[in-house]
């Protein structure tokens, strides 16, 4: 069980006795705070503590692993204050420092496209939703989108009009600012803080060339006083305040936080607030896309009534999606133009921030939301057996990706001497490379590789052809040898990727598990049946229409494979 003590708040609490004792002897200076100031404070910070540890309790909740919630302590639970640096020259605790030891520092930033329109419960969702993400140490940017601004005037949205009407600049701009501002309000009706950002931001050189103003002035003021910024997507032409795309406004401030993220002095600092006092990068974590309708739909017959793509490898299916976005036959225009524009919008964010960034498409500003953010991974898997669309209609979890290698037939492509390292640190065991190589070459089938360097790989062999032990022909099967992801790679998404190229590659696929394997929960979840081999420590899986009726194949082809590693010899004491 996971114990209070490990939040921010708790850990806070034991340096404030000493503080309290501090601030008491020296309450003579001129610069000490009243004792009953120092007890509100107290009160505040306690029905804080209070109130946060519920939250992180929530979200703990949600987590469906040990490993996740280490993850998520280790993130996103700030260090604690640190008393000694909270003292004046003469030795004595400085009020100001001890008030400032007190607060959460936010060490993540949100880059979120808030899409209406909105109905008010939706606005209050989102903004407790905002408030709940800086409690748990994650501040947001916020870009307003709402069509209704666009009424008689779609042309301008894209920025193709050179000199339209100065009145309807001006309906435009009151639409806009009237959402920045109830948004503002909602925010700080929910207990947080927040602060409208609608000029100095975005300047446009020509029609869709959108560059973001050097400096940031309003946008590090915000972040500096732990307001979250609201803004509309205006830009300066000609000294003019002119509405532009929000998704092109979008692009452009990651384009600027991608490249001043490379700037070596500041992206070897992790702490953000450090870097906006000097003017260093400011660096979403997650870009967030809220919007009405979902997450991006899976089926072209199906639309919204089908399931969602639930994660999605920007490098290897963003062509593949837009054209099936082009075919739903059950979305309206709209539907489909806006996710279109989302989709090119997060590739070309992505491009340019760090590949540690990935992306959500949501409707559901909640604690789904927010476990999302913080699991970097879908909460439903695309891949799962039996997984009921209801469940998978609200999220997609979009990263830059990995490029996917397909090699069939052969080994010829492949660097053995990677594969066999991506292996032995997957399985945690030396490989027999001579006996497995010499084994799968004549019966290849399909390697499927995840990056470049190596990141996942899935080994497809050919198996049966042969008599059996009663003298019958077993049936030839797709036979699952490896399927491997890097330790560095786990969690961000890599076995799901692969996963769903075999699900496209083969309809029937056969593969085993030792039986105390504790990767056996993943394979059954995306099995359609199993069965322990007799007499063996091994568990047979598969999916497919034809398991039910080769299940003795399976059987007698997983048993005659030989076991491709060495066993570990025990540790010696």
């Amino acid at each position: 069980m996971w114990h209070p003590n490990l939040t921010r708040l708790s850990r806070s609490r034991a340096a404030i006795s000493p503080l309290l004792r501090t601030l008491h002897s020296t309450s003579t200076r001129p610069y000490s705070l009243r004792s009953h100031k120092i007890q509100a404070l107290v009160e505040e910070r306690k029905l804080a503590r209070d109130n946060d540890r519920e939250l992180i309790l929530k979200v703990m909740g949600t987590l469906p692993s040990p490993r996740e919630a280490r993850q998520f302590l280790s993130k996103f639970s700030p260090p604690a204050p640190v008393v000694a640096s909270a003292t004046a020259s003469d030795g004595s605790q400085r009020p100001t420092d001890f008030v400032d030891s007190l607060l959460w520092s936010t060490d993540h930033l949100a880059l979120i496209k808030l899409e209406g329109p909105f109905e008010s419960e939706n606005l209050i969702a989102v903004a407790d939703t905002l408030v709940q993400l800086q409690r748990l140490g994650v501040l947001s940017i916020v870009m307003l989108d709402n069509q209704s601004w666009w009424q008689n005037q779609d042309s301008l949205a894209s920025s193709s009009i050179e000199s339209p009407l100065e009145s309807t600049l001006v309906e435009t701009r009151q639409r806009m600012i009237k959402d920045m501002t109830e948004i503002v309000q909602q925010i700080e009706d929910a207990g947080g803080k927040a602060r409208p950002v609608a000029q100095d931001i975005f300047e446009e050189n020509a029609p869709g060339d959108i560059v973001v103003r050097p400096g940031l002035a309003s946008l590090r003021s915000c972040l500096r006083h732990r307001h979250i910024p609201v803004m509309i997507p205006m830009a300066t032409e000609n000294s003019c305040w002119k509405p532009i795309s929000s998704n092109l406004a979008l692009t452009a401030l990651a384009r600027y936080m991608g490249e001043s993220a490379k700037d070596d002095h500041y992206s070897r600092s992790n702490d953000i607030h450090v870097e906006i006092s000097q003017g260093g990068p400011i660096v979403p974590l997650r870009l967030i896309v809220i919007n009405t309708i979902g997450g991006i739909p899976l089926s072209r017959t199906s639309g919204f009534k089908g399931p969602t793509h639930c994660f999605v490898n920007l490098k290897d299916e963003f062509t593949t999606i837009l054209d099936d976005l082009d075919n739903m036959e059950q979305i309206s225009d709209s539907a489909v133009e806006l996710y279109r524009s989302d989709l090119k919008m997060i590739k070309d964010s992505l491009d340019h921030l760090p590949p540690t960034c990935s992306a959500i498409i949501t409707s559901s500003p909640s604690l789904t939301l927010i476990t999302n953010l913080i699991t970097d991974k879908p909460l439903f898997s695309s891949t799962l057996r039996s997984q009921d669309p209801k469940e998978m209609l609200a999220t997609t979890v979009l990263r830059n990706g990995l490029d996917i290698f397909t090699f069939r037939s052969s080994l010829d492509g492949l660097d053995l001497k990677q594969l066999t390292g991506l292996l032995e640190s997957s399985f945690g065991k030396p490989l027999s490379s001579d006996a497995f190589y010499d084994r799968i070459k004549d019966r290849m089938r399909t390697v499927i590789l995840a990056g470049k360097d190596y990141m996942g790989a899935a080994v497809v062999t050919k198996e049966g052809g042969y008599k059996g032990a009663n003298g019958q022909l077993l049936t030839t099967v797709a036979y699952l040898d490896k399927f491997s992801v890097a330790p560095k790679s786990q969690g961000i998404g890599v076995a799901d990727i692969l996963w769903k190229k075999l699900q496209d590659e083969f309809p029937d696929l056969v593969w085993r598990s030792r039986t105390d394997n504790p990767v056996n929960k993943w394979y059954f979840d995306r099995a359609d049946g199993s069965i322990q081999i007799p007499g063996t420590n091994w568990t047979v899986f598969w999916y497919g229409s034809k398991g039910l009726h080769l299940i003795r194949d399976y059987i007698e082809i997983s048993r005659d494979i030989p076991a491709s590693f060495y066993a570990l010899k025990p540790k010696a004491f």
